[in-house]
C-alpha cells in the first residue's frame, strides 16, 4: 500500500522522502508517512497540535503570523524560512486602570507588584494623602487579574466595599478606590478611583 507524508498546513499529500511539502513548502521533517487505511488515526498525532502551532508564529513582514513549521507566508507568498518562530503575547488578556477622572491610565504589564505613592502609579498617585506609599499588591496571573490590600490606614475598595488583606479577583468593570471610598455619590478627592477595563 502506498505511503505519503500529509502536509499539516496545506493537507496536501507528499511523497514519503521529502523533507518539505512541494505545495506549500512547510517543514516535513517531524511528520509521519501514512497509508490511507490509518490517514486519519495518525493525523491526530501529527505536529499540528495546539501544545506547537498556537503558542509561536513566525511573523512575516507584512504582519501575517505564520504557523512556526511554515517557509512561505500564508498569506504574500514570502520566503519566511529564515524567520525565526516567536510566542504569541496578543492573544494574552490585558488590562489597564483608568482613573474616574479619565485623566490617567496605567496598563497593567508586570506579573507582580506593588501600587502605592511611592511604587507603580506614583506619577498619579503621589499627591493623594490617603493613599499609602505601598497601597496595594496586583497581580496578573494567567489572563486573570487579582488585588491584595496592603494599607493599614485607609484600605482598599473593590465596587465600595473594603476589602481584607486576602486577595480577591478584579473583573473588567470594576471600580477599585485606594484610600476612600464613595459616600452619597461624591468621591473623597485624597483618594484614587479606577475603574478595571480589559484592552
Amino acid at each position: 500500500m502506498e505511503k505519503y507524508k500529509i502536509c499539516p498546513l496545506c493537507r496536501k499529500h507528499n511523497p514519503p522522502t521529502v523533507f518539505e511539502c512541494i505545495g506549500c513548502e512547510a517543514d516535513l521533517t517531524s511528520v509521519m508517512a501514512v497509508s490511507e487505511s490509518n490517514e486519519e488515526k495518525i493525523m491526530q498525532n501529527t505536529v499540528t497540535s495546539p501544545k506547537t502551532e498556537t503558542k509561536k508564529f513566525r511573523i512575516c513582514d507584512c504582519g501575517e503570523k505564520n504557523p512556526p513549521s511554515a517557509r512561505k507566508c500564508l498569506k504574500c507568498g514570502e520566503d519566511i524560512s529564515d524567520v525565526i518562530p516567536v510566542p504569541d503575547t496578543s492573544s494574552k488578556t490585558r488590562f489597564v486602570f483608568s482613573s474616574a477622572d479619565g485623566s490617567y491610565q496605567f496598563e497593567i504589564k508586570d506579573e507582580k507588584f506593588t501600587v502605592g505613592r511611592e511604587c507603580h502609579m506614583q506619577e498619579y498617585l503621589s499627591s493623594k494623602m490617603y493613599v499609602s506609599r505601598n497601597h496595594a499588591e496586583i497581580t496578573l496571573s494567567e489572563g486573570r487579574l487579582f488585588i491584595r490590600n496592603l494599607s493599614r490606614s485607609n484600605g482598599t475598595y473593590v465596587n465600595n466595599q473594603k476589602i481584607d488583606d486576602e486577595i480577591h479577583e478584579l473583573h473588567e468593570g470594576d471600580e477599585v478606590a485606594f484610600g476612600g471610598f464613595v459616600l452619597n455619590g461624591e468621591m473623597q478627592s485624597e483618594a484614587a478611583y479606577f475603574h478595571v477595563r480589559r484592552i
